[in-house]
């Protein structure tokens, strides 16, 4: 009978197979939880960051996402999901609360569930104010 460590290795390898998805710069598997995560690359690009955890949530099934701004002035994104094989899987990832440009409202210490479209539309908006500032 195989271990749930087994059975998430598994799920995480059947996940990705055959998917061009980012790289994760962390992988996790912890069997108590029953849970896969997942920290994609991008680097201190926060618009990479969140674009790259976009493209992994778009793969599960029964997503949330949740954002969050520490008491160290980080924006934290994790975004919770299923993927066909069952496995649970948590995606995160997040960057300088500062490098949000004002668009994120949230005060220090405080979380709130955010769904897809608006971490979408931030990191359209992020995207923007970069390339504005380039052509200046």
């Amino acid at each position: 009978m195989p271990s749930t460590l087994d059975v998430l290795m598994g799920g995480y390898r059947a996940h990705v197979h055959g998917r061009s998805l980012p790289r994760p710069v962390a992988v996790g598997f912890y069997p108590n939880e029953s849970e896969v995560t997942i920290q994609p690359e991008g680097g201190m690009d926060l618009a990479r960051v969140l674009a790259n955890l976009l493209l992994w949530a778009h793969t599960l099934a029964e997503v949330t996402a949740e954002w969050s701004h520490t008491t160290d002035h980080r924006l934290h994104v994790s975004v919770l999901g299923r993927a066909t094989t069952g496995a649970r899987f948590r995606v995160y990832g997040g960057g300088l609360f500062a490098y949000t440009l004002g668009l994120v409202d949230l005060d220090a210490g405080e979380r709130d569930g955010v769904s897809l479209d608006e971490l979408y539309a931030l990191v359209c908006l992020l995207r923007e104010v970069h390339s504005t500032r380039e052509a200046a």
